[in-house]
Order: C-alpha cells, then sequence, then structure tokens
C-alpha cells in the first residue's frame, strides 16, 4: 500500500511524503489501516521492532486532530522517552498541529494543556490528570499507549489499567491505540481492550539469533559462524562487526560493566584497529560531552572511550551527553555502544549486532536472575538498521559449552511470556480504590466493583463468569475499604463511601495509601527532627531508588543511626540494644541501612557536594540526580502537604523549606535564587551569591556587565536573569521562602549527627 493511496488528508499524505521521506507501508502497517486505523477503530499492534507502530500511532493522531478537531494522548513508562517522542512529534507542527509534553506535577490538573493538540505524558502523570477530570480530557479523540507489555510490570501496571478504567467511567468515545513488539497473549489483551488486533513477526530486515562460544556463532538454524578470538567475547563480536562495516549495541547486567566493557573495546580499537575510526570527529565528539556534562569525573570517563569510537549509555548520565552519543551512533561515528538492558526499553538505537553480555542480573533481595524472555526479545529487536544491513544479528554470550542449548531453548526459541495483571494485590487495590472514591469514579461497594471490572487483573481472574469468585472479590475489596476507612482516608456513609479531606489530599498528591501511613507514623513520632530524620522518611517511598550499602560501610552507617537514634522517624526493625551488642544479621537491617545511605547522600546533594564527589562517593551521576530531584519536588512537597493537613505547623515549615534544598541541590540561601530565576541551578545560583548577588532584588538593580563577567554567564544568559528578576520584582512574583534555622537541634551544620574519625567524615 502506497502511502499516496492512504485515506488521509492531501496535506497530511504529501508531508508524510515529502517529510518522512516515506512512499510505501510495511505489511503490519497496512494490516492496521485496513483494520479501520483511521476510520476509529481500537487496535493492538503488536510487531516487530522497527516496522512503524509509532509512525501509524503519529498519523492516527494527526488525522483526527486534522478531520475531527480532537485532540490526543500519547501515554509512554518514561519520562526521557515522553520527551524525546515529543520532540520526534514536533515535525508536525509545520502542520499547526500544537505539541505539548507533561511530566510530574501529579496535584495539578494542567489546565494549560487545552491549548493543545497532541499530549505526550507518562502512564502516571496522565492517570494524575484523570483523578482530577481535567475538563480538556472529554475532547480526546485518540489515546496511544505505548509499550503496552508494561501492563505486566508491578508498578506501571495496575496504572495502565486503571486509565483504561477511568476512561470507560467517563464514557469517552476515545480511540484505543495500543503498541508493543513483545506480548505473548496478545490475543487476550486485544479482547480487553475491545480491539482489533494486528500481530506480525515480519522485519524489514532479517534477524538471525545465535550463541557465542568459544569463537564460534551457533546460530538457531543450525548454521555457525567463526569468529576471530581476541580472548574477550565481546571484543571478539564487536571487532567483527565493526571490520565488516557493522554497529554493535552491546546489553550488560550493571553500570560498572557497561565502563569496563566500553574501555576494554576502546583500547583495543586505539591501539590496533584505529583505521576504522575518525578520530578528528571523534575528538570533537568528546570535547562535546566533556562540557555537556555536570560531573566532570563522569564526563571525562565516557570522553575517554568516546575517542575511540565507542560509548556506554546508562541512566547515570547526563540527558546532554546521552544524546550526544545517540545522535553519534546513528551517525555511525561511534561504532559500538555498551548499555544497561533499559536501553532496550527506551531509545531507539538500531545496530547490524546486539550483544547480550549477561542474562542475568542482580536483583536487590533476591540475588542474581535471569532476564524475561520478553526482555531478551525487546533487546534483540534493536539489530539490523534498516536500508544499512542486509540482516541483523542477536548473540547471546554462553559460559560453557552447556549453554548454548540452553540458551537455545530458553530465549532463542521460547515463546515470550504472557502479560499479567497485578492489580489486585492488596497495596494496588488500595491505591486504585480510594483514587476511584476520591476522583468521583465510583461511591459505592457496587460501584468499585464495576470499576474493578474494567481491569484485566478482573478478566485474567475468571470473575465475570464465576459468582462465587465475584463474591469473594467483593468481600477482599470490603476488606480493603475497611483498612482505609481505618486509616483515616475514607468514611462510611450508609451504604456509600466517601473520601476524608485526607484521603483527597493523598489522590491530590498521587501517594498511595501505604506509604501516606508511613509519613504519618513518622510525623507522629515526633514534634521536630533534623534533616536526616525529615529526608529518610521522605525516602521511604517505594518509588526512591535505594544506595546499596557496602560491607565496609556497615559499621559506618549504624554509627550514624546510634548517633541519630532519636532524630530518626522511622526505626530500624532490630533495637538499639541489639545493634549496640552485635546482636543481629547483617541481613536484618541492610535494606533499613540502605535508607540511610541514601538520605546521606541527598543532604550532601543538598548541601552541595559537587557532582563529581557525589558520582565517586556513591556512584551517583547528573543523570541520578535528576530522577532524585524530581522525587523530592514531588515527595517531600507531599509529605509538607500531609503534615499541614494533621495540623503539624513545625513540620510543615521545616519540610517546605528542606524540599527546594533537596530539589535544587543547595543550602537555604540560595532557595531564592534557583526558585525564582531560569536558567540558574545550583551552581549559578553559588557564584552570584558569592560575587554579592544574594536575592531577586539584587539581581534586579545589577548591571548586566558585571554579572556577565560571573563563571557561568555571558552576556545572554545576564540579560536573560535580570529581565527576569526586573518583571517578577515589579510584578511581585518573587518566591520568597521562610528563613529557618536549620540544624540547631541535635545536628551541626550539615542537619544530623556525626561522630569523628569515620568513613562518613569524609564521605
Amino acid at each position: 500500500m502506497r502511502v499516496a493511496d492512504l485515506p488521509l488528508p492531501d496535506i497530511l499524505r504529501d508531508f508524510v511524503i515529502r517529510e518522512r521521506g516515506i512512499q510505501e507501508l510495511y505489511p503490519p502497517q497496512e494490516e492496521a489501516v485496513r483494520k479501520g486505523l483511521f476510520d476509529g477503530k481500537s487496535i493492538v499492534m503488536c510487531t516487530s521492532t522497527a516496522t512503524g507502530k509509532t509512525l501509524m500511532a503519529e498519523l492516527a493522531m494527526i488525522n483526527a486532530v486534522l478531520t475531527k478537531g480532537v485532540k490526543a494522548i500519547l501515554a509512554v513508562p518514561l519520562r526521557a522517552l515522553a520527551y524525546e517522542k515529543a520532540r520526534d512529534l514536533r515535525i508536525y507542527e509545520k502542520l499547526g498541529v500544537r505539541i505539548a509534553v507533561t511530566t510530574g506535577e501529579y496535584d495539578k490538573e494542567d489546565a494549560w494543556l487545552m491549548n493543545y493538540d497532541i499530549v505526550v505524558t507518562t502512564y502516571e502523570k496522565l492517570d494524575s490528570l484523570l483523578r482530577h477530570k481535567a475538563e480538556w480530557l472529554r475532547q480526546v479523540g485518540v489515546l496511544v499507549i505505548d509499550e503496552i507489555h508494561y501492563i505486566d510490570d508491578d508498578k506501571r501496571g495496575p496504572t495502565i489499567e486503571s486509565i483504561i478504567a477511568k476512561v470507560k467511567a467517563l464514557g469517552l468515545s476515545t480511540q484505543l491505540l495500543a503498541l508493543s513488539a513483545t506480548i505473548g497473549n496478545a490475543e487476550e489483551i486485544a479482547n480487553y481492550l475491545d480491539a482489533d488486533l494486528v500481530v506480525s513477526d515480519w522485519r524489514p530486515v532479517k534477524l538471525k539469533e545465535g550463541v557465542y562460544y568459544d569463537g564460534v556463532i551457533y546460530y538457531s538454524d543450525g548454521s555457525r559462524a567463526l569468529i576471530k578470538d581476541l580472548g574477550n567475547p565481546v571484543l571478539s563480536l564487536v571487532m567483527d562487526t565493526i571490520v565488516n562495516g557493522g554497529q554493535a549495541l552491546v546489553f550488560t547486567n550493571s553500570r560498572s560493566n557497561t565502563v569496563k566493557l566500553a574501555q576494554q573495546i576502546a583500547h583495543y580499537i586505539c591501539n590496533y584497529g584505529a583505521k576504522i575510526i575518525e578520530p578528528g570527529t571523534l575528538m570533537k565528539i568528546s570535547n562535546s560531552i566533556i562540557e555537556a556534562s555536570q560531573s566532570k569525573l563522569l564526563g571525562e570517563e565516557l570522553a575517554r572511550v568516546v575517542k575511540c569510537g565507542v560509548a556506554f549509555h546508562h541512566a547515570g548520565l547526563d540527558m546532554d551527553a546521552r544524546s550526544i552519543v545517540e545522535n553519534s551512533f546513528r551517525d555511525r561515528l561511534i561504532k559500538a555502544v555498551v548499555a544497561t538492558t533499559t536501553l532496550a526499553a527506551g531509545v531507539n538505537l538500531p545496530a547490524r549486532r546486539v550483544i547480550i553480555h549477561e542474562y542475568r542480573r542482580y536483583e536487590p533481595g533476591i540475588g542474581m536472575e535471569e532476564l524475561p524472555v520478553m526482555e531478551y526479545k525487546q533487546m534483540a529487536g534493536r539489530a539490523g538498521r534498516p536500508g544499512l544491513d542486509p540482516y541483523g544479528e542477536a548473540v547471546l554470550i554462553a559460559r560453557s559449552e552447556d549453554e548454548i542449548d540452553y540458551l537455545i531453548r530458553n530465549y532463542i526459541s521460547a515463546r515470550v511470556e504472557d502479560i499479567r495483571s497485578k492489580f489486585l494485590t492488596d497495596k494496588n487495590l488500595a491505591t486504585h480504590i480510594l483514587s476511584a472514591i476520591a476522583s468521583g469514579y465510583a461511591s459505592s461497594i457496587d460501584d468499585v466493583m464495576r470499576f474493578v471490572s474494567s481491569t484485566l487483573g478482573y478478566v485474567q481472574g475468571g470473575f465475570q463468569k464465576n459468582e462465587f469468585l465475584r463474591d469473594l472479590l467483593k468481600r477482599k475489596i470490603d476488606d480493603v475499604i475497611n483498612f482505609l476507612v481505618e486509616s483515616g482516608f475514607l468514611e462510611r456513609r450508609n451504604d456509600n463511601v466517601v473520601a476524608t479531606p485526607l484521603g483527597s489530599l493523598l489522590n491530590n498528591l498521587y501517594l498511595d495509601p501505604y506509604t501516606a501511613n508511613t509519613y504519618i507514623r513518622g510525623l507522629k513520632a515526633r514534634d521536630e527532627t533534623n534533616d536526616l530524620g525529615y529526608t529518610h522518611l521522605i525516602i521511604q517511598s517505594p518509588e526512591v531508588p535505594r544506595l546499596r550499602v557496602r560491607r565496609n560501610e556497615f559499621d559506618d552507617y549504624l554509627e550514624l543511626v546510634l548517633d541519630n537514634w532519636d532524630y530518626l522517624l522511622i526505626k530500624p526493625p532490630i533495637t538499639r540494644d541489639e545493634i549496640e551488642n552485635g546482636e543481629f544479621e547483617d541481613e536484618e537491617i541492610e535494606d533499613y541501612l540502605s535508607t540511610v545511605k541514601t538520605a546521606v547522600m541527598l543532604l550532601d546533594w543538598a548541601n552541595e557536594v559537587s557532582e563529581d564527589d557525589l558520582y565517586k562517593n556513591y556512584d551517583v551521576g547528573p543523570g541520578d540526580l535528576r530522577v532524585y530531584s524530581d522525587l523530592m519536588d514531588w515527595l517531600a512537597s507531599a509529605v509538607a502537604r500531609l503534615a499541614g493537613a494533621l495540623g503539624m505547623r513545625r513540620h510543615e515549615e521545616r519540610l517546605n523549606l528542606l524540599k527546594w534544598r533537596l530539589t535544587y541541590g543547595v543550602k537555604d540561601e540560595l532557595i531564592e535564587l534557583v526558585v525564582n530565576l531560569e536558567g540558574v541551578g545550583r551552581a549559578r545560583a553559588r557564584a552570584l551569591y558569592n560575587a554579592g548577588f544574594k536575592s531577586v532584588e539584587d539581581i534586579a538593580n545589577a548591571d548586566p556587565r558585571v554579572i556577565s563577567m560571573i563563571r557561568g554567564f555571558g552576556d545572554k544568559l545576564a540579560r536573560s536573569i535580570i529581565e527576569q528578576a526586573r518583571r517578577l520584582t515589579k510584578e511581585g512574583r518573587v518566591v520568597k521562602p521562610s528563613t529557618i534555622n536549620l540544624g540547631k537541634e541535635g545536628g551541626n551544620k550539615q542537619g544530623y549527627t556525626r561522630r569523628k574519625g569515620s568513613l562518613l567524615d569524609y564521605l
């Protein structure tokens, strides 16, 4: 099927041909069109990577906007992916289509989105918008759920189901498009979504899958290929790819492995294969990475391997550095990228050969676990660059001869796992039942049952056809409602259930009831505490990534716990006496100490410890800090709002100030500068403050030439912040956080107590 023959407006057809360079559709795309994609039919597309699922979703959205005057939403699992998708969609702004992206800020309904045609967002933010029942949602005609297989995820899956249940409850006549490359039970998912199914294993580039061992690739079709053995399986496979004109993408199970493997490949190329790279161009790329990196240590580490045409890629990198790596790989300047498996779920970086270095990874509290087949297929799908490669290869690495058949049988030839709902666990039920009641989607147990009946969990549980099972579910829902009533989040009124003010607050703040109970218990434990106590309480949310405590750090963090025992609002699972007498096993307190270490790291960030030192001491990179910053903006504010609702004024004041520090990584005297002035982060704020510009008013009265001479500023930025400062001052909109003398009680200037002479003095 030719693009020129599609049932689309002429302006859109011509645009796709001219701007996107696409003349004909792939077979799966054609099938989607024939099944009513442009006629408003809901469709599940379960097709291989690089078969154009995203393009079809784009065209469906743009077509609906242009021909029906409706809005469209594209929901994705990751914030970074939301910004990437929005960037790609902005090409359609040439047609007058307005594109917006929104993530985070769960307590806002974002009325400004009314002015946009397509909204790109995350699952969580969309669920939040549905909780607020934003008025513009009634104009949505197309909803695209990208990576629908995330419905199997413990955390994000129930959120997707809640979105679908709320869309149905609102009675929106919305076309639903669900996209994935890996669903074992695609027909069941299509039936659940009341959608037609497009399923295909067709690929634009043929995929060969195999296992490498001892210089040989054993393909699943029985053929073999000899590879020059360089004594290192990854190096051997990468160099074989590069010398034959291809690029390699290596997936491994840890950040440290990405760096180590990239360094090994880079060392070999620069010493033995320099002819296959472009040193001059790579030097420029290397320098741009150093300039873009907030952590010079991490930036220089990456820049060194990039000089040799290799890069590592993980979530700790700056967004700018990641973009440079990705673009340079697409431009075929970087020949090999070594990435953590998270890359497979996000960025679209095809390569001739995908190499899976490890098929197992460490899971906290569990140990080494094998990757799901679904994840392997996601990685393997990156193999083969359309228009560049005659074929793509996905190669697993075996550590023994016995593993060859094992990997072929359990990964290459294995069926992708079925997607299974996690909605009906106690925690997820409590979260989404509270949401349904507080948002006005349900007001009785029968209403809640109707809401739950719109979830995949209800379908897969067999409740539709079995009255006995339905009664069991109804009793479970009643138990969950009782828990929410006892917690003070709901109250019964005759046959109805309504949210209390506290329950409504939780719903608006996007807090789950279990985390909220932990926060409330902590706030009630003490009238006031130090910074460590507050920060440690905030990170009790399961959303916050925890730092692992090394065995050689145990004693130091135990010492810190003992020194701050009275100020820690959430106590360890063992007693103080047991710690002091050594009457415990490390495993009993390992998880607790990880929360303490995470809190200490965040306080170092809030006390302006440099990104380099944070990377060196905690292995936390700028990309990680961005995640923590976003989480602190949400969670610290949520705990402060909870304290206010409970009438705990002192807690509220202290938390409101600490929120800014944990979000921006600054001491309290810089808060006014970073909160008010766009383009001024922690480093520039400190430079301004040290130069005597301590407030927005100081900057409003400043000479642009003076500020432009401060390190980190130029003429353009100096003029910008002065204009901002003058406007804010004139309009009386300067945010001036209340000044509170922190850390006096039970702590030093860092806001918590440390003994001298320990590792923590260095940290």
